[in-house]
């Protein structure tokens, strides 16, 4: 298989590298050392080097992104998600999974891109590398945009005597830069790449994604000096003066991505992640694992205490998340004639559910002694899986299905499976076409049905969204909830859907989430649903952006501290 290929060529590729170096080819002072000049003129360290480019994308996370909004929650109380709930920040600086300061990686990019045209290779193959480079430094930009605002915009390599204290750029410059620098990276791609390298669908794809944040209340302002959106002026209105262009900007770029009838939805919510092969349409780009040489913990990481193997605790969604599935007919469990019926909650819902949430008597597989072993969960009191919370147990009275390998036994602490990390899937097209589309829009047309029936009807929901049934707010209310279930849990991407949309005021401050409690009687379950979190959450208005970390500001005195955080000492 191609994905195959790929993976052998870059381990290939390292093993020859390594084994010709029988001294430290990076040793200066070794003649037989590896210069710039040296590698540039080999096409094998070329591509070892952009390799090392694509090694830099952070792809399956520990816990954190889910358990900070109303998805889930980690039993481990002294972690990093449940810090960032309570608004435990450190003010001069943030690390672990909040830090996302790249200028390292830029720096290597800046490099390659520097020195590619004069490299010793064909010019196809050049064009080729310069497009995937580019679109991996749009992405690092984008990433530190999304959390900082306007960063400073570094695109040739720095010399010593060079001033290295580079100031930030605006928020609107950023994001031009970002999307100039994706139209290049898809001229200079191929149409077709295999999984795990980028094409023009993967540029086009982040330029969509881009544009839909740039549109949003949290990232849109007409200031053309700010460095960020005033957080005082953050609000969920998505139809400021000259909002409309940029929404129309956003639907055009994801309607070109699904002109290009290249992507599909693929049939089984339950294998999305499992399917390497060509087959599988949905993909657009990942990062690849292979297990042997690199892998991550994902299976380890939800699964009961009974199939655990040294991890566990993390990811139990939450009540709310639960209940946002719709039922088959496509009505919210709240409406009248869904069906819904609250003595038997997990009947009649949609196929996302069952693919994605293991609740009461759900079946899930795993390691139970070596053996590949099938269980019904016990999340009841006095269940199996319920209760003792240290051990590992569920929280909420649920357990994440979500990506899972089921036939995988090798799992262990952070590491044993390979699941692909789709970063962007076709799903999320349809979605963000729909979405833009229906803010630009005085009432959403047919196309923005189509798009929202797509998803609705691979989720298995019967009855389709009729023409002309819903108004402006009502359509923006539901796409909103298909992107809560549709991308929940490990897709890491409700946090800064609530962030984007002015919301996180009203979902993370001051508010509770729930979990369910299921007790046995002679005619079958009861439940209850008692608040979860022991404290309210808190988000300040700050938290819109995170800080520019203190060793930055310490070290390149042109940097402006974000709205409302403190510079460090020595400032």
């Amino acid at each position: 298989m191609k994905r195959i290929s790929i993976l052998t060529l870059y381990i290939a590729s390292l093993a020859v590298f390594l084994s010709s170096c029988s001294k430290d080819l990076l040793d200066q002072n070794n003649p037989d050392a590896i210069t710039s000049e040296d590698l540039w003129k080999d096409s094998k360290l070329i591509s070892l080097y952009l390799n090392t480019i694509y090694g830099d994308r952070p792809g399956w996370d520990y816990n954190f992104y889910d358990n900070i909004v109303d998805d889930s929650r980690s039993n481990w109380t002294g972690n990093e998600p449940n810090n960032h709930i309570y608004d435990q920040w450190l003010d001069s600086d943030v690390g672990g999974y909040t830090a996302y300061w790249k200028y390292e990686e830029v720096v290597r990019i800046n490099d390659f891109l520097a020195n590619i045209d004069n490299a010793a290779m064909d010019e196809a193959t050049k064009t080729r590398y310069k497009g995937e480079a580019r679109f991996m430094r749009a992405f690092l930009y984008f990433e530190m945009v999304q959390r900082y605002g306007g960063v400073p915009i570094i695109t040739e390599p720095q010399k010593i005597t060079d001033d290295l204290n580079v100031p930030r750029k605006g928020l609107n410059d950023c994001f031009r830069f970002i999307v100039a620098e994706l139209d290049q990276a898809t001229a200079e791609l191929p149409a077709d790449a295999p999984r795990g390298r980028v094409s023009q669908g993967a540029a086009m794809a982040l330029k969509g994604r881009v544009l839909l944040y740039w549109a949003s209340p949290q990232y849109f302002t007409t200031d053309e000096e700010a460095l960020y959106k005033d957080v005082e002026t953050i609000s969920p209105d998505t139809q400021k003066p000259g909002a409309a262009e940029r929404w129309e900007a956003a639907a055009k770029a994801n309607r070109a991505v699904m002109a290009l009838n290249k992507y599909d939805l693929y049939p089984d919510l339950t294998t999305l992640w499992i399917d390497k092969s060509e087959a599988n349409k949905e993909s657009i780009f990942e990062v690849q694992y292979l297990k042997g040489y690199k892998t991550h913990g994902l299976d380890a990481l939800v699964k009961p205490p009974f199939l655990g193997a040294g991890d566990g605790g993390q990811r139990f969604p939450l009540q709310e998340l639960v209940d946002a599935f719709p039922m088959k007919n496509g009505r919210r469990i709240g409406e009248s004639g869904s069906g819904y019926v609250a003595s038997n909650p997990y009947v009649g819902r949609d196929d996302r559910f069952y693919a994605f949430i293991g609740y009461n008597t759900a079946k899930t597989k795993g390691n139970k002694g070596g053996v590949l072993t099938e269980i019904s969960l016990e999340t009841y009191e006095g269940g199996r899986d319920f209760g003792n919370m240290d051990a590992g147990n569920t929280m909420t009275g649920y357990y994440t299905l979500k990506a899972l390998d089921p036939q995988n036994i090798n799992y262990s602490y952070r590491a044993g499976s390979d699941q692909p990390w789709i970063e962007f899937r076709y799903a999320e097209i349809l979605l963000n076409y729909a979405e833009a589309a229906n803010e630009y829009m005085a009432t959403p047309d047919n196309s923005v049905y189509d798009a929202v029936n797509a998803v609705r009807t691979r989720a298995g929901i019967t009855v389709p969204l009729t023409y002309g049934s819903m108004n402006k707010n009502q359509m923006r209310d539901l796409i909103r909830n298909e992107r809560y279930v549709e991308f929940c849990l490990v897709e890491r991407k409700r946090y800064w859907d609530i962030k984007r949309w002015g919301l996180a005021e009203e979902k993370l401050n001051n508010v509770k989430y729930h979990s369910v409690y299921i007790t046995q009687s002679e005619g079958g379950w009861n439940y209850s649903y008692p608040e979860r979190d022991p404290r309210p959450l808190r988000f300040d208005k700050r938290m819109y952006w995170f800080p520019i970390p203190g060793s930055e500001l310490t070290k390149n005195p042109n940097l402006q501290q974000n709205q409302y955080w403190p510079l460090p000492a020595g400032r």
